[in-house]
């Protein structure tokens, strides 16, 4: 396999369960109400660690 085959298997095999991670943060965060500042507080690290992800595997 070359090397910008692999590098694309790697976005899509990463892309999906990255995904599908951020948008359970986000249905959690639009209860916001239900969690206390420490979990709030992680639950939005975790979004932006995330999002950040996201745009590095955009950027391969």
């Amino acid at each position: 396999m070359i090397e910008s085959e692999r590098l694309s298997k790697l976005r899509h095999d990463l892309s999906n369960p990255l995904s599908a991670l951020l948008a359970e943060i986000q249905l959690l965060l639009l209860n916001e109400s239900q969690f206390d500042p420490e979990t709030l507080t992680s639950l939005k690290e975790i979004e932006a660690m995330a999002i950040r992800m996201r745009g590095m595997l955009r950027d391969i």
